[in-house]
């Protein structure tokens, strides 16, 4: 953590290896790597629209349980969002639909299914977690472009939207809540 924090002080367009690190830990340290889950480093996950246009998402980890995502993470280094990009909430919403419409097609099933995905951005040593319930219905709006009557419902917890907003790691409350929370999604 305290490589995270030092790394503030650094330029805009640092590398964020010390925050994924960071991440790979706590990940780690509620086994969110071990059997039946699985930790996958920066897995293409596409949206697929039209049957062949696509938006590719790069998660820094996903979470998969077998076959199916079902956590997203992505992490910033504190000078590389700001306010006009949703302080990074665009690319997260991009990458739980893109995990979703991948585990449309990682399934056998035929008929569309009901999923809640989770995501947490991690923006230096400020973390945020979202509970994204996608609808089978929506899905089905994908062969003839973007949805224009479904919805995804997403949910913060923290509720602020900020650079330094959310659970701080480096308070030990902060820390205790986002591995409670981990756990929970467990």
């Amino acid at each position: 953590m305290h490589d995270v924090v030092m790394n503030e002080k650094a330029a805009t367009g640092t590398l964020e290896s010390k925050t994924d690190t960071l991440v790979d830990d706590l990940l780690r340290i509620v086994d969110l790597n071990d059997w039946p889950l699985k930790l996958i480093n920066h897995p293409l996950c596409r949206l697929v629209i039209k049957e062949n246009q696509y938006v590719s998402a790069d998660p820094e980890f996903v979470i998969a349980n077998r076959k199916l995502s079902m956590v997203a993470i992505d992490d910033k280094h504190i000078k590389n969002v700001w306010k006009p990009s949703g302080f990074g909430e665009a690319q997260i919403a991009v990458q739980i639909v893109a995990c979703g419409n991948e585990n449309i097609r990682a399934t056998s099933k035929e008929e569309f299914i009901n999923q809640t995905i989770f995501a947490m951005r991690v923006i230096s040593t400020y973390v945020t977690f979202y509970k994204a319930v996608i609808p089978a219905e929506y899905w089905p709006e994908f062969d003839h472009g973007l949805p224009k009557e479904a919805s995804v419902n997403v949910k913060r917890w923290p509720g602020e939207n900020g650079k330094q907003e959310g659970l701080d790691l480096v308070e030990p409350d902060g820390r205790r809540e986002v591995l409670g929370a981990l756990t929970k999604i467990r």
